[in-house]
């Protein structure tokens, strides 16, 4: 089942077209930070994938795109 969250492209930590690059950029990135919130990598309709925090989407926001959540870190 896939799970369709809409983040604002802007906010994105990490972009990549290589989902093992974004994933590398997302362990990097949560090593190095410290956060109260974990990381996800998604992908958009054109097939870039991006790092964000989890929980950072919001629908209400009109700057917004559909993204498909590929995992949780």
């Amino acid at each position: 089942m896939d799970e369709y969250v809409f983040f604002n492209p802007g906010d994105a930590i990490a972009n990549d077209y290589d989902y093992a690059a974004a994933r590398r950029s997302a362990q990097i990135y949560k090593a190095e930070h410290v956060a109260d919130r974990g990381l996800v990598v998604a992908q958009d309709a054109q097939g870039q994938f991006s790092v964000f925090y989890e929980g950072g989407g919001d629908e209400a926001d009109p700057a917004t795109s559909k993204y498909t959540i590929l995992a949780h870190l």
